[in-house]
């Protein structure tokens, strides 16, 4: 499967890159560059040329100098996936995610290494997470979130949880559902309404191995909804306000379920 979140050797270099400062008061001195920050803007000069080797020694030694300049961690596992060296970006990445939690798109890529280098459970920590993130700031791609939900599953599938890859299968179809929805000029759309009715499929799936969830009461009530079936929606509803306050549900899918069947709900404006 093709990763949407682009080329990430590339992503993560420009993520690196110095930013333009702004322009000082005519007789004011420009603030002193620290260290650690000279010799790693040398280090990003030299990947501007072409040569990561060099930029990695610039890099190490900056973090020699200040262990606690996340950017440089960052620019390590560019330098490094420059190299074709998996293995060694992925700690590096690692740290910058961990001082930087709430760069989501970094966190994508780092799940997404994490995965091709066959770290599944940590690489299903971070997609989770990510998934947490983009629901919260509204800014991810829907194919980003298509993307994480289908790592999802396969990871289920290597874990043989059945719970997690209905689950996620179910929550990508309704997914793909809205997307198509967005696409479509006809007001019933048979494609869609398959895609929701195989999301529901799912969904069940996942209720059927977990019981006491929230997750899939919710998405249920998600899908009848779009479906126009507004007894079941309301009956998954009930149950997923019931089961809510003893299981998992995101942030997002918390506040969501608060005020969905409200008045004047602005449950839509996060979905």
């Amino acid at each position: 499967m093709r990763c949407p979140f682009g080329s990430l050797c590339l992503v993560l270099f420009a993520a690196g890159c110095p930013s333009p400062v702004a322009a000082e008061p005519v007789g004011e001195p420009e603030p002193a560059l620290s260290p650690a920050r000279q010799i790693w803007e040398q280090g990003q000069h030299a990947m501007q040329l072409g040569h990561p080797d060099k930029a990695i020694a610039c890099y190490e030694q900056s973090l020699l100098l200040d262990p606690h300049f996340a950017q440089a961690h960052l620019s390590l596992a560019a330098a490094r996936l420059e190299l074709g060296d998996e293995a060694g970006a992925c700690p590096h990445l690692g740290r910058y995610v961990e001082a930087k939690p709430t760069e989501a798109a970094v966190r994508g890529h780092y799940a997404e290494l994490l995965f091709r280098l066959k770290r599944y459970r940590e690489a299903r920590e971070q997609f989770e997470r990510f998934v947490v993130d983009a629901q919260e700031l509204g800014e991810a791609p829907a194919k980003e979130l298509l993307h994480c939900h289908a790592r999802l599953v396969e990871v289920a599938e290597w874990e043989d949880e059945a719970y997690a890859e209905h689950l996620h299968r179910g929550i990508g179809l309704l997914l793909l559902a809205r997307a198509r929805a967005e696409l479509s000029d006809v007001e019933k759309d048979p494609v869609q309404e398959s895609l929701l009715c195989k999301a529901a499929g799912e969904l069940t799936l996942a209720l059927q191995a977990r019981r006491e969830e929230a997750r899939p009461c919710w998405y249920l009530h998600e899908v009848w909804s779009a479906l126009g079936q507004r007894s079941l929606a309301d009956r998954w509803l009930r149950d997923a306000r019931a089961a809510a306050p003893f299981t998992y549900l995101t942030p997002t899918e918390q506040f969501s379920l608060h005020l969905a069947g409200c008045p004047h709900s602005l449950a839509s404006s996060k979905r």
